[in-house]
């Protein structure tokens, strides 16, 4: 023991026992703890130990502070950088320190910062036994060290030669990653540990597999994928650099991700061969520099072994694939040489690439070398159904797309990004998600028969590898291709030979000519390429037209509108032409795309290339029709597609020939029945009704036809009323009605010839006429006598033959309709002139009898007794009443009553209804109109009318008539609208043939009472009109002198008034006074009625105003002194609103109370703001005790205030909108100048232009008052 040592024991004692104890610890933390305490005891001082990089952290051990980065005070940094004893001189306050570096085989590991209190330094022995601590302590913890980093290196290598082992036979990705991320995890017991794999392809790095404490959440809620060059994970894979991001949170490249939140450090290594980048070894730890340098060799290591292994599996996976290519070559070869159906075939093939190539979309087309088409076969993908559905073609010659380019070339064309190949052409249906596409010509000796074509949604989806086995199994495609069309194109043949024989077969068999025309059509289809077919016939007697052309009628089509091929037969003389050449022609005519659009293509609406072939039908030298096919294609038709359809031509001209032979001899015999029953059966009825009935009833029997109906014209009406029907039963049509305004009724009117319907059930609004589309034939004749349209006449014809338009009625078949027609209208004729004569004759004399009593007569009460007295006499009613309309009374007064049924009604006259108390009387006077009411007693009294409440228009009398039926009936007595009362009559079991006359009766004597009745009151109109036009002239004097003659001149103001009335005396009235020599009075008011009573209340109004301003000061206390006293004299509920405002002239000052008046306006020179003032109280005249508010305000110089009544803001444009107080603010602001006469003017202008000529509906005044600026006052 040294002789200064203080100790029991010699310093290098104690020395060697630090040593071993140092020795036996298990951390670096627990080797500080040890110095400190040996420290504190042997030298009553306090210690600190400080690490130092790159000696520590050692392999698997806590962070610990470490210098330099730590932050240690300046004396143990000093220490730390020149290795040396650093000694702190004490000073007053401060204690003594030294810092001691622990060095061993040049190796700083750390300093040993030893204090105590200034009191008590440190001596040279203390410096001295300090510095022998600091060197034990050093070899001990070096030694240490050195052991911990052997078993860790020796762990190291443990787990590479594990990693290595389990990885050497592992050809699965998948799992191969998932056990080496579960060993290193296990190891190290990092955060997380994950392996992503690089697909060059699309620059996207794709999670493999991960193990630590969230990496199973994140494999299962994310489709972990990143962009490469995207987060530290991206970058790696673009550089192909590590990257070691100790502290996550200072690296800019760290992508925080919500599945890891405690990632805190991480080290990304690429994976790589021979510079190539395969994927990305990615670890991460909860806290920050804890992935030491050490695991960081380890797992460059563990990157290698981990990149090989991947590539083997690359390579393993890519030998499978291409054995699987292989065996499916060989498989889809052997399947398309197993069938020679077109479609299984070409099924089998796009399922097979499906299968074992994976490519997303697959087409396969075929090529028309004639037609110069490609044309879509099958496929897979989400585009193949449009693909089918639209029958996708492509032109063999287009210069774009790489199909055509294929088609043409021969020759196989990859394009791994379509965004750079100048050939593709983007798909026009979605989804529009190519990026790679690749096609393969299907070629045979030569010959180009189709095209496979792959797409892909990946950049670089194919790979040039696939290409030879694509080739070769798209040559075993080809020639199944080549098989299946030879063997399809022996049985269409066959096929044709049995339509052949199937046609030959319904001719012998005298089948009807449009059913069998139909299944030539059918047959034509079965066996050619068309998607429309249609065949003309020659009319019978073989003329020609003006201009030379064949007169021809459609007679079948198949796959065309019929009405479309007519309308453009009729409109088109391009279209007649043409079929009137093909007639002539003796062998098919087949259209190239040079020729002109013919009528199929025409009607189908094809591009100018469409295919045609036109065949004439002949029997023998005689021309009868042409058939044509028509395909939307080109180069559909060649040499055999014409024999074909001459074929099938000829069979159809032989059953033509025959069947017209057949008919012919028929059709005289059955002419001359139905003229001669049609004949018989006019001449036997009676009366217009029987003979119709009878027509309707006879012509189905005759002819044939499937409907028809009569009717009868009235012109006064402009309408047909149908008087009889056959096949309509229909209860709705009993009265059915037809007016001259339906195009087809005004098209028979103005042409008087048969009208043609295309569209019965639209055009007539007749559900009932409705015939099936297909052969179906409506035509509406007129009945006509002598140049005069008397009816009309409906037929509807289902045809047999299935064609419609007007060639279902042949022209007999329509001659005999005209002869009926003609017939029947010369009967109506006959028999409506013999009626005409004696009802005309009948109503002359009523009407004369009625005048004569009317003019005889001197008093209206005579003239009404007398006329009831005679209606009965005249028109054969059973009662009748006359009521008169009391305008003063609002009612009904009756005037006159007679009953013929012995009756006693006279007590009547003189009773007063009220509106409400004769819903039959009011109801006409509402509608000016003849109204009925059905009775069921027919004595009832004429007193019990007033009951009647079950009314109709007289118009619909008729449709609700039945026999033995009770009616009274309204007739207005009024005179352009002006209703003076209503004429009653009650009528039983009356015929409804009488009706219309009987009504022209009633009608003629209701006027000339109507007449008599206005005669009688103008007379008194006259006199008292005199009289109040004069009383009124007076008033409006009257109420003028109420107001100011003259507007006062103020020094400083300035004014003007506009004051106008609805009528001609109003309302409104204003008052301007003044009070005293700078005191100004203001009144602006509105009754709230117009006309007389209104001007009559201002004037009280305004009395009661200037009779309290002179001594009270207060407007408020003014207005409610009026309103006590009006209230008081209030009538009929009229009110005043009130503006009364009293102005200091040389202040500027307003003081203001508004009794419920429209609130006056003030515009702000300075800002051209414009405010309302403030409300007042309630309107004069309502309440007796209403409190009214007063206000004050300051105008300034340039301010204008505007007062006004609700003319203003009431007036109304012609469509009924109001004025309103936003325009008014609106027209204020965009006044011109400054003066209230400018004001005034620009307003009444604004108004007169919304009203638009409309006359005003109330009153209207405006005041209007300016403070002058100083340089303008006078």
């Amino acid at each position: 023991m040294d002789a200064t040592s203080p100790h029991s024991k010699p310093d290098w004692k104690l020395f060697l026992e630090l040593g071993e104890s140092l020795l036996s610890q298990e951390s670096v933390a627990a080797q500080s703890s040890l110095i400190e305490q040996f420290i504190s005891r042997h030298q009553r001082a306090r210690a600190k130990f400080w690490g130092a990089r790159p000696a520590y952290p050692l392999p698997a051990e806590p962070d610990m502070p470490l210098l330099p980065g730590a932050k240690a005070p300046a004396l143990v940094r000093k220490a730390g950088e020149k290795q040396t004893v650093q000694i702190r001189k004490t000073n007053q306050g401060t204690k003594a320190q030294v810092a001691l570096p622990l060095i061993a085989q040049e190796v700083l590991l750390g300093v040993l910062l030893v204090e105590r209190s200034a009191e008590d330094p440190f001596t040279r022995d203390d410096i001295n036994f300090l510095t022998g601590v600091a060197n034990h302590a050093a070899v001990a913890m070096q030694t240490m060290r050195q052991i911990s980093l052997k078993n860790w290196r020796f762990d190291q290598l443990a787990l590479v030669r594990s990693v290595s082992a389990r990885i050497a036979n592992q050809r699965n990705l998948e799992e191969l990653c998932r056990q080496v991320t579960g060993l290193i995890q296990e190891t190290f017991d990092f955060y997380f540990v994950t392996i992503f794999t690089l697909d060059s392809s699309t620059g996207t790095l794709h999670f493999q597999a991960s193990t630590g404490i969230p990496g199973q959440d994140l494999h299962e809620s994310e489709n972990f994928s990143i962009k490469v060059g995207d987060g530290i994970v991206g970058s790696v894979a673009s550089t192909g650099q590590e990257i070691h991001a100790p502290d996550v949170s200072a690296e800019p490249l760290f992508r925080f991700s919500d599945a890891l939140p405690e990632t805190r450090a991480e080290v990304s290594i690429p994976l790589k061969v021979e510079n190539r980048v395969l994927g990305v070894l990615d670890v991460q730890n909860d806290e920050a520099r804890a992935i030491h340098e050490f695991d960081l060799s380890v797992l460059r290591t563990l990157a290698d072994n981990i990149a090989l292994a991947i590539e083997g599996a690359h390579m393993y996976t890519h030998l499978g694939k291409r054995a699987a290519q292989i065996s499916a070559v060989l498989e889809i070869s052997h399947a398309v040489t197993s069938t020679l159906d077109f479609n299984e075939l070409l099924d089998v093939v796009v399922k097979s690439i499906r299968k074992h190539f994976d490519y997303e979309y697959i087409h396969i087309y075929s090529i028309n070398p004639g037609r110069r088409k490609i044309m879509y076969e099958a496929g897979t993908g989400d585009r193949s159904q449009s693909f089918e559905d639209l029958q996708v073609t492509f032109s063999l010659d287009d210069p774009n797309g790489i199909i055509p380019w294929v088609a043409r070339e021969g020759k196989t064309r990859l394009a791994n990004d379509v965004s750079t190949e100048p050939l593709y052409r983007p798909s026009f249906l979605r989804p529009e998600s190519t990026r790679a596409e690749l096609a393969i010509p299907l070629e045979y000796a030569g010959q180009v028969l189709g095209v496979l074509d792959l797409q892909s949604e990946r950049v670089n989806g194919f790979e040039v590898n696939d290409i030879p086995l694509l080739e070769a199994m798209s040559a075993s495609i080809a020639i199944a291709v080549r098989n299946a069309r030879l063997y399809n194109s022996e049985i269409w043949r066959r096929q044709v030979a049995d339509s052949f024989r199937e046609i030959a077969g319904l001719v012998s068999a005298n089948v009807a000519l449009d059913d069998l025309l139909g299944r030539i059509l059918t047959q034509l289809d079965r066996n050619l390429p068309g998607k429309a077919a249609a065949i003309w016939l020659l009319e019978e007697d073989h003329t020609k037209g003006n201009n030379g052309q064949h007169n021809l009628r459609l007679a079948a089509t198949r796959g065309v509108e019929t009405e479309r091929l007519l309308t453009l037969m009729e409109e088109d003389s391009t279209v007649r032409s043409l079929l009137s050449d093909i007639i002539d022609l003796e062998a098919p005519f087949i259209r190239s795309p040079q020729d002109p659009v013919g009528p199929m293509g025409r009607a189908m609406d094809y591009d100018s290339d469409y295919s045609s072939i036109s065949a004439p039908l002949r029997a023998g030298d005689e021309p009868l029709g042409v058939l044509i096919l028509a395909h939307p294609d080109a180069g559909c038709y060649g040499e055999e597609a014409g024999l074909i359809s001459m074929t099938f031509a000829n069979n159809a001209a032989v059953a033509i020939q025959n069947t017209r032979l057949f008919t012919s001899a028929q059709e005289q015999a059955w002419i001359s029945t139905i003229l001669f029953k049609v004949a018989e059966a006019a001449q036997n009825s009676l009366n217009t009704d029987e003979l119709l009935q009878t027509m309707a009833r006879l012509t189905p029997l005759l002819i044939g036809i499937k409907k028809c109906a009569f009717f009868t014209w009235d012109e006064n009406l402009l309408s047909f009323f149908m008087k009889s029907q056959y096949g309509l039963e229909t209860p709705a049509l009993e009265n059915l009605v037809l007016g001259a305004d339906i195009p087809v009724m005004e098209q028979m009117i103005s042409t008087r010839l048969p009208v043609f319907l295309e569209d019965p059930v639209h055009e007539l609004n007749l559900e009932s006429l409705l015939l099936p589309k297909a052969g179906s034939t409506v035509v509406i004749l007129p009945l006509l006598s002598r140049g005069k349209l008397l009816g009309a006449f409906l037929v509807g014809h289902q045809s047999e033959n299935g064609s419609g338009g007007s060639a279902s009625f042949d022209q007999q078949t329509l001659s005999l309709l005209l002869g009926i027609a003609q017939q029947t209208a010369v009967a109506i004729e006959n028999l409506a002139l013999l009626e005409a004569r004696q009802e005309e004759a009948y109503v002359t004399a009523v009407l004369l009898q009625v005048a004569q009593a009317v003019v005889s007569q001197n008093t209206l009460e005579d003239i009404l007794d007398t006329i009831v007295h005679l209606m009965p006499i005249l028109v054969g009613i059973d009662a009748c009443a006359i009521y008169l309309w009391q305008p003063e009374d609002h009612g009904f007064q009756i005037a006159k009553t007679f009953n013929n049924k012995g009756h006693e009604d006279r007590y009547l006259e003189g009773r007063q209804y009220s509106l409400g108390q004769f819903p039959l009387l009011d109801a006409v006077r509402d509608k000016d109109e003849f109204l009925a009411s059905k009775v069921d007693d027919p004595d009832m009294p004429i007193e019990d009318w007033a009951k009647l409440t079950r009314l109709i228009p007289g118009d619909e009398l008729n449709d609700q008539y039945v026999p033995g039926s009770n009616w009274v009936l309204a007739v207005p007595l009024s005179v352009k609208g002006e209703v003076f009362g209503v004429m009653l009559t009650a009528e039983a079991n009356v015929p409804p043939s009488f009706h219309e006359r009987r009504h022209e009766i009633i009608n003629g004597i209701a006027q000339q009472v109507s007449l008599t009745i206005q005669n009688d009151q103008l007379n008194r109109e006259m006199v008292e009109r005199e009289r109040l036009e004069k009383e009124i002239q007076l008033a409006r004097q009257i109420q003028r002198t109420f107001l100011p003659s003259h507007l006062p001149d103020i020094k400083g103001w300035d004014l003007d008034i506009v004051w106008q009335t609805a009528r001609e005396v109003g309302g409104d009235f204003y008052d301007i006074f003044k009070l005293g020599p700078e005191k100004l009075g203001i009144v602006i008011a509105d009754v709230s009625d117009k006309g007389m009573p209104a001007a009559l209340y201002m004037t009280v109004a305004r009395t009661l105003i200037r009779a309290f301003v002179r001594e009270i000061a207060s407007p408020a206390k003014v207005l409610e002194r009026v309103n006590r006293l009006l209230v008081v004299d209030s009538q009929d509920g009229l009110f005043v609103t009130a503006v009364y405002a009293v102005l200091n002239l040389r202040e500027g000052t307003l003081t203001y109370a508004n009794a419920g008046h429209n609130l006056p306006l003030i515009m702000h020179s300075n800002t051209r703001d414009i405010e309302p003032l403030l409300k007042g109280g309630m309107a004069l005249g309502v309440m007796a005790n209403s409190k009214i508010q007063e206000h004050t305000l300051e105008i300034g110089p340039g301010d204008q205030l505007i007062l006004y009544t609700d003319g203003v803001s009431e007036s109304f444009s012609p469509s009924g909108e109001i004025f309103g107080e936003k325009r008014l603010v609106e027209a204020l602001s965009n006044a011109p100048g400054g003066s209230p006469h400018e004001t005034i003017q620009h307003l009444n202008q604004v108004i007169r232009d919304f009203r638009q000529g409309t006359p005003a509906s109330d009153d209207l005044t405006l005041v209007v008052i300016n403070r002058l600026q100083p340089e303008n006052q006078i």
